[in-house]
């Protein structure tokens, strides 16, 4: 893991969304389609959320809800999941999963991209798989995020550096391909408020990949 201060001046960074678009994502580009949760990368994001019992987690874009028990699991059934997507079909699949799983502390709301459905203080930590790459109006999610998480609470961002090669996303910024640079997520994250805490590069074995870490203030 790589602290703040000795983040590489190049760190290196491919699935689920906001999946309306990462649909559109999976029939154009396999290499971002999505696919089972990775055991080891499920237990992963549970230590850097820091996550356990009693514990409220989201989990945005949760596609299929692949990682949806791991984080169940994690908060026990005195904590919470909320998963959210934006398709009502994505939204009915989950909550199958999670009944048929048995999972009652997971529930499961529509979003869009100018929300992510999740209620103001609701959550002590943030999952964003593969998703903020997509976002159309990333300003405004963040905000919308920001008013989710209580204060000091974690959100961990995996996503990955621009493929010039892949198709361009309609309607997203314009970052050098599809994906973001992880010099520009840091300052977008830190120009809306939240704090810094580590950079983690060639995230689950894959170079193209990366995972970042900040806190919401507890000031804010």
């Amino acid at each position: 893991m790589i602290a703040p201060s000795s983040m590489p001046s190049s760190p290196t960074h491919p699935p689920s969304l906001y999946r309306s678009l990462a649909l559109f994502a999976w029939w154009t580009l396999g290499a971002c389609s999505l696919r089972a949760a990775d055991p080891a990368e499920a237990a992963r994001l549970v230590e850097i959320l820091a996550l356990g019992p009693g514990q409220t987690v989201a989990d945005v874009g949760a596609g299929e809800g692949d990682f949806v028990p791991a984080l169940a699991e994690a908060v026990g059934e005195s904590g919470r999941v909320i998963a959210t997507e934006v398709e009502q079909d994505l939204v009915d699949e989950i909550r199958d999963l999670a009944a048929t799983k048995g999972l009652p502390q997971v529930s499961v709301h529509l979003g869009d991209q100018e929300g992510s459905g999740l209620p103001p203080g609701c959550c002590d930590a943030i999952l964003l798989r593969l998703v903020y790459h997509h976002f159309t109006q990333p300003a405004v999610m963040r905000e919308d995020l920001e008013r989710a998480l209580t204060p000091g609470g974690l959100i961990a961002i995996v996503d990955i550096t621009p493929q010039e090669d892949w198709r361009e996303l309609p309607g997203v910024p314009d970052r050098g391909g599809h994906g973001v640079p992880t010099d520009d997520l840091v300052d977008e994250m830190i120009g809306s408020g939240f704090e810094w805490v580590e950079s983690i590069p060639n995230w689950n074995g894959d170079a193209d990949r990366f995972a970042l870490l900040f806190r919401r203030s507890k000031n804010s």
